[in-house]
This record gives structure tokens, C-alpha cells and sequence, in this order.
């Protein structure tokens, strides 16, 4: 993407989305006080075609703003909408004014979907949009439900091959990297400032290598949801790819951040604990980086390729 889209849309995120709006969004309940700004900007349709009103974009070409809704950790389900209004209206169905759409296949949380008017939910082949009733609130306090998303069916649409499940998790594993570069660039920052014996803890060799750990897994997560929204559509195999990526990263990249930290880091004031219970919620979502694991091995065990990286090339490589 063209930073002539980006950069303005990085800016609307920056008025619209700092850290006192999201620990006020985690206090209330319904759709997001940004959602009404992030509609109007027009952001929202950049995958619909041209004659629909959009930009016309592909996936890889929206990927930076998927990464930004979580660099910034949005509290508004942005890029779900975005792909939800792509994927119906290529369907020919018309959604209800002003909807804010979470991607619900099952799954012990959905991110989200307490800041969201409508669920996409599949059963029987079928898509379906669901106007919402209110859920169990998710245990991370971020904006998510932990049970099973109900409400008035007001739509169905045939899913025709979509795996929504896929789709959801290739869209955590987008924004889990957008948290991950927000939370290393937190933690090198307060490594740099602050001093211990009177030099900066960035100076020492243990401290280095731990920053250049988190580092190695923020890449390598960015990287592999970057493959995954490549192509015309989420392919299975590279989402899959892209979660286990994410959630292995997670999990280090938290344990990293918090212990270069210290106790500040966990501390309701510090911004730090904002990002890391959102990066724990998101892993958790859509299967963990094991449910991932599983689905990729048995995708290796059956294909023909002579090896895994025969494999790999086949399947996981960017498809553009």
C-alpha cells in the first residue's frame, strides 16, 4: 500500500485511539465512540470494487492498515468489518447501516465482538449475519466475548468454500503483528531510557539479546501474516501458518517485554499491559498456535510433496 493511504489512515488512528480512549472503551459497553469517524473515512470500503463505492484494494494491499488497527489496538473491529462487507457483497446482499461485524467462527473468545452491532457465523454450509445479543465478557477486559455469539439471523448467504475460521485467524495473526511491533518498540524505547548503574539497560549484553529475541519473533509473526492476506483470497494453509507464527511469538515476545519492564509493566498506569493482555486474547482466539500446528501437519502428512520444504514452496510461499 501507497503511503499516500496509509500515512492518513495511521493519523486518523492516532486522534482517534490513544491509550486513555482505550482503557475508557474497556469500561463501557456497545460499539466503539471511533466507530461513526472510522466509517466515514472511507477506510472501511477499501476492498469493495470500484463501482461498489470502494478502493478496490486486494488483501496484500490492505495488510498495512489490518497491522495498524492493532499497532494501535483499535477498539473497533475495523478490519473484520472491512472484510465482511467485501465477502457479502460479493454475494449480492445488502448490510444493515452502520454494522459493526465481527468474524465468529467457534472459538473460546471472539475479540471484539462486545464493541460490535453483528456477527458473520457459518453452519450447514452457509454464511450467516447475525444481529447480536450481549455475551459473557472475556477474562484479558478487552473488549471480547467468551461464549457462543446468538442473536436474530437477519441474513444467509452460501459460504461457497470460505473456511471462516481461516479468514478470522489470518486477520488475528495480521493485528497480533501490529501489537507485537507496537510492544517491541515500547520495550526498546523504555530499554534505552532507563538507567540502571548508571548506564541505560539497553547497554547490557543480557538485555541485548533478549531485545533481539523479541525482535527475530516480531519479524518473523509480520512476515507470516503477510503471506497469509497474499493471493485473491485466505488460503487454509498460509493462515494456519500465520497463527502458529503469531501465537509462538506471543508468547515470547510478552514474556520478553515484561521482564525487561520489571514490575512497571503490569501496572495499570503503564501502557504496556494494554497491548500484552490484547496479543494473550488474540492468541487464544480462532485456535491457538497448537489447533494451527495440528492442521498443518496433517496437511503435510497427506499431500505428495517428496519434502517439507518441497512443501512449504507448494503451500506456504506468498502467492503474488
Amino acid at each position: 500500500m501507497d503511503d499516500i493511504l496509509l500515512d492518513p489512515f495511521k493519523r486518523l488512528l492516532a486522534h482517534i485511539c490513544t491509550p486513555s480512549v482505550i482503557r475508557d472503551e474497556e469500561g463501557r459497553s456497545g460499539l466503539a465512540q471511533c466507530w461513526g469517524e472510522l466509517e466515514q473515512s472511507g477506510f472501511i470500503d477499501a476492498l469493495l470494487p470500484e463501482s461498489r463505492g470502494g478502493a478496490g484494494l486486494s488483501l496484500s494491499e490492505v495488510f498495512p492498515l489490518v497491522v495498524a488497527c492493532g499497532e494501535a489496538a483499535l477498539p473497533a473491529p475495523f478490519a473484520e468489518t472491512m472484510v465482511a462487507r467485501a465477502l457479502l457483497d460479493k454475494r449480492g446482499a445488502e448490510l444493515p447501516t452502520g454494522a459493526a461485524i465481527v468474524l465468529a467462527p467457534p472459538s473460546p473468545v471472539v475479540p471484539l465482538a462486545a464493541k460490535a452491532s453483528h456477527a458473520l457465523v457459518t453452519a450447514n454450509g452457509r454464511l450467516s449475519l447475525i444481529a447480536m445479543n450481549a455475551g459473557a465478557s472475556d477474562p484479558f477486559r478487552a473488549g471480547g466475548y467468551a461464549d457462543q455469539l446468538k442473536g436474530e439471523t437477519l441474513l444467509e448467504v452460501a459460504a461457497g468454500g470460505i473456511d471462516l475460521q481461516a479468514w478470522a485467524a489470518a486477520l488475528a495473526a495480521a493485528q497480533m503483528s501490529g501489537m507485537m511491533m507496537r510492544i517491541l518498540d515500547m520495550t526498546l524505547r523504555y530499554a534505552n531510557e532507563r538507567q540502571q548503574f548508571d548506564r541505560p539497560l539497553s547497554k547490557f549484553q543480557a538485555i541485548q539479546h533478549q531485545l533481539a529475541v523479541g525482535a527475530e519473533y516480531a519479524v518473523s509473526a509480520h512476515t507470516a501474516a503477510a503471506i497469509a492476506m497474499s493471493g485473491q483470497h485466505f488460503d487454509p494453509l498460509r493462515a494456519a501458518a500465520a497463527k502458529v507464527c503469531a501465537g509462538e511469538a506471543a508468547s515470547k515476545l510478552c514474556a520478553i517485554a515484561h521482564a525487561v519492564h520489571g514490575a512497571i509493566g503490569v501496572t495499570e498506569e503503564y501502557d504496556l499491559q494494554i497491548y500484552t493482555r490484547r496479543l494473550k486474547q488474540w492468541a487464544l482466539a480462532f485456535g491457538n498456535e497448537r489447533y494451527w500446528a495440528d492442521v498443518l501437519g496433517s496437511a503435510r502428512l497427506g499431500t505428495e510433496a517428496g519434502t517439507s520444504a518441497d512443501f512449504v514452496r507448494l503451500h506456504l510461499g506468498n502467492m503474488e
